[in-house]
C-alpha cells in the first residue's frame, strides 16, 4: 500500500502507468511486414500466415465457415448455454437499441440545420477464439453493429486447426451474419483494411484481440475506421469505510484472473479498510482455481490510501480505467468530479462482472488511459454523422453580408463572389 498525500504523489504514479502499456515498438515491424504482405499479395499472404499461426491447410474453400459447421455448432451447444446467451443478448439488444443515436435538426427563420446520423456501409468484427473466445465478446461485438444497422458485416475469429469456436459460430447465425472467415491476427486486420480475394474491404474495423491485433488496427487506422486500441484490461475500486472488504476483494479477483497482465487498482478513503482489502486479495490470488494467473497478475496490483477525495478524483482521471467501481456513501458526488473512465459501476451490488454479461452496456471498453480520449464500442463505432444545412431566400440574405465580408477578410474572393452573385440578384 502506498499513501497518497498531494499531487506530487499522484504525479508519481505516471511512471507505473507506462511500465503497463504495451510495447508496441518491439512488434510493429513485423506487424507492419503482415499488413503490407496481405495488401500487396492478397490471399496468397492471407493463408500463409493462417498456415503458419493457426496449424491449417488454409485455403479458399477451408478458411470460409460452412453451414454445416454453424449445425454442428448448434448441436454441440447445450440448450441451457444457448438460453443464458439469449438472456444476456436481449439485455444488450435493449440497452443498444435504447441509446441509438438518431438524426436531428432545427429550424429558425428559413434556416434548417443538423446532424444527419447514417451505418457505415460495412463492418470487420474481430471475435477471438480458441482460449480466449468468450461467448459474451461475440455478443458485445456483433449486437452494436446489427443494431446500428449496418448491412455488410462480416467476422474474422482464429481457429486453431481450422475449428471454428462454436460459441462464436452460434451468435453469428443467431444475427443472420453469413460471412465469417477462420483467420486471426494482423493478417484478419489487414485483409479487413485492404481487401483480398476472398475478404472484402470493409469501413470500420472492431473487436478486441491480442498485441499483434492492437498494432495492425492502429496501423491501418485512416484508412479504416476503428473502436479503440486495447490492451490489457484493468480495474480500479474507489471505496471508503462503507464499503464490503470480500466484495471488493473479490471483484478485484475477477479481473486479475483475466490474464498475466490485468490491471488491479484500489483506491481506499480509509487506511484500515485498504490494508484489509490489500491482505483479502493476496490470499484470494494465492488460492483459487487460476492461481497461476492470478499469483502473476497480483504482482501488478496498486493499491493507495488517499485521505483526500479530490485527490482520489485526480487519481482517476490519471489512470483513466476501463472499470470503474464506485463503493462511497455519496457516489453521485464522486462521479461529479470524474472524466476519465470506460465504464463506471456504482454501489456494492453493481460488480464489473455483471458489466461483462448482463447489464447491457458494451463490455469492449478503452483501456491503457485511452479512457481520456476513446469510448465503448457502441452503435456508434458503426455510425457517422453528415453535417445537413438548407438556407430559404430568407435565410440566407439575413446572414449574406456577414459571410461574404469574412470571405474578404481571409482573401477568398471566388468565395466572396459565391455568396455576392446570390445577394446581389435577389
Amino acid at each position: 500500500m502506498i499513501k497518497i498525500k498531494n499531487r506530487e504523489d499522484i504525479n508519481g504514479i505516471a511512471d507505473f502507468l507506462k511500465s503497463r502499456r504495451l510495447d508496441f515498438a518491439k512488434f510493429e515491424d513485423t506487424v507492419k511486414r503482415i499488413i503490407e504482405d496481405v495488401k500487396n499479395k492478397g490471399d496468397s499472404a492471407l493463408f500463409e500466415y493462417t498456415r503458419r499461426f493457426d496449424g491449417f491447410d488454409a485455403n479458399k474453400e477451408s478458411i470460409i465457415v460452412k453451414q454445416r459447421e454453424i449445425e454442428e455448432a448448434k448441436n454441440f451447444i447445450p440448450d441451457e448455454h444457448k438460453e443464458i446467451i439469449k438472456c444476456a443478448a436481449e439485455r444488450i439488444e435493449k440497452f443498444h437499441r435504447a441509446f441509438l443515436p438518431k438524426s436531428s435538426f432545427v429550424e429558425e427563420d428559413g434556416v434548417i440545420l443538423g446532424n444527419r446520423v447514417t451505418p457505415v456501409s460495412s463492418a470487420g468484427l474481430y471475435i477471438p477464439g480458441g482460449k480466449a473466445a468468450y461467448p459474451s465478446t461475440a455478443l458485445m461485438t456483433i449486437i452494436p453493429a446489427v443494431v446500428a444497422g449496418v448491412k455488410n458485416i462480416q467476422i474474422a475469429t482464429p481457429s486453431k486447426g481450422g475449428e471454428a469456436n462454436p460459441y462464436v459460430l452460434y451468435i453469428a447465425d443467431l444475427y443472420g451474419i453469413e460471412k465469417v472467415y477462420k483467420v486471426g491476427g494482423a493478417q484478419a486486420i489487414a485483409a479487413f483494411a485492404y481487401s483480398t480475394e476472398t475478404i472484402e474491404k470493409v469501413d470500420v474495423v472492431a473487436g478486441p484481440g491480442n498485441i499483434y491485433v492492437a498494432i495492425a488496427k492502429k496501423l491501418v487506422f485512416g484508412d479504416v475506421g476503428i473502436d479503440s486500441i486495447a490492451g490489457p484490461s484493468e480495474v480500479m475500486v474507489v471505496a471508503d469505510e462503507s464499503a464490503n472488504v470480500e466484495y471488493i476483494a473479490k471483484d478485484l479477483l475477477s479481473q486479475a484472473e483475466h490474464d498475466e497482465m490485468a490491471g488491479c487498482f484500489f483506491v481506499g478513503l480509509n487506511e484500515k479498510l485498504t490494508l484489509e482489502v490489500e491482505r483479502r486479495f493476496f490470499e484470494l490470488s494465492e488460492d483459487n482455481p487460476r492461481a497461476d494467473i492470478t499469483k502473476e497478475s497480483a504482482k501488478n496490483a496498486f493499491f493507495a490510501f488517499v485521505e483526500d477525495i479530490e485527490l482520489a478524483a485526480e487519481l482517476v482521471d490519471l489512470v483513466a480505467p476501463e472499470h470503474l467501481e464506485i463503493q462511497l456513501e455519496e457516489p453521485y458526488l464522486f462521479i461529479n468530479r470524474i472524466r476519465n473512465a470506460g465504464a463506471i459501476f456504482v454501489g456494492e451490488f453493481t460488480p464489473e462482472p455483471i458489466g461483462d454479461y448482463v447489464a447491457g452496456p458494451n463490455h469492449t471498453l478503452p483501456t491503457s488511459q485511452t479512457a481520456r480520449f476513446f469510448s465503448p464500442l457502441s452503435c456508434e463505432t458503426f455510425m457517422k454523422k453528415s453535417s445537413l444545412l438548407h438556407f430559404s431566400k430568407k435565410g440566407f440574405l439575413k446572414v449574406a453580408k456577414c459571410a461574404s465580408e469574412f470571405a474578404e477578410i481571409e482573401g477568398l474572393f471566388a468565395h466572396k463572389g459565391s455568396i455576392d452573385v446570390r445577394y446581389k440578384y435577389s
